[in-house]
């Protein structure tokens, strides 16, 4: 078990975005999906450590994300939008985590396709681009697992299946992703497991195939 969630509830105001949520999520990769709104991105940000709980525990590898750095390090996160630096180059932002993590860049930058803009100021970037950056910076160093919030949003129509398929080819490399996405065909055949979030809980959870049937997405 890498993720275990319970009674997890998150507050922003009087906003209630997850509702005492009960969660456990194995190793490989989970597809979590629902109406916005839902909670999905809060769980993604609890996971990474960015939020704090306002009641309940969440544990990442047996430690809290929010209170332990040690667990932080083994999480290679984009979010949606991104958070990037924008006063600086793609190259420089990569270099920057791979001096931290101890990690070549070569292979990042060539599975990415990022050549063609990795000089210019993040600042600079489109929408596309600046998604294709964040998502390869999770991967810089290989952590052990990678949190993806809409990792296909913002991405010109011919970027959308390569995107997909990159991530496909992770997956077969043993590397574990939660990766929330409004859009759910992208992933079958190779996310192993779904969680439907509304309201803050979770509506459904299981295999994908399992999900996709029980919700008539057929």
């Amino acid at each position: 078990m890498i993720i275990r969630a319970e009674h997890l509830t998150k507050h922003f105001g009087h906003v209630i975005a997850l509702d005492s949520l009960d969660l456990e999520i194995e190793e490989g990769v989970t597809l979590i999906m629902g109406p916005n709104g839902g909670g999905k991105s809060t769980f993604l940000n609890l996971c990474a450590g960015t939020y704090r709980p306002t009641a309940g525990t969440i544990r990442v590898f047996g430690g809290d994300p929010w209170a332990n750095e040690k667990v932080r390090v083994k999480l290679g996160v984009s979010f949606d939008p991104p958070a990037l630096p924008k006063h600086r180059t793609g190259r420089e932002w990569l270099e920057f985590l791979a001096g931290i993590r101890g990690s070549p860049l070569s292979d990042i930058v060539e599975a990415f396709s990022l050549m063609g803009f990795l000089n210019r100021r993040i600042s600079t970037y489109s929408a596309g681009m600046a998604k294709r950056l964040s998502i390869a910076s999770a991967f810089v160093g290989t952590p052990e697992l990678i949190l993806l919030d809409e990792p296909l949003a913002n991405l010109d129509f011919d970027a959308i299946p390569e995107i997909a398929s990159l991530l496909r080819r992770f997956a077969s490399e043993g590397i574990s992703m939660v990766i929330v996405s409004h859009v759910w065909k992208p992933f079958v055949g190779f996310a192993d497991r779904a969680v439907v979030m509304a309201g803050g809980r979770v509506k459904f959870h299981g295999e994908i195939e399992e999900v996709v049937s029980a919700l008539n997405l057929v």
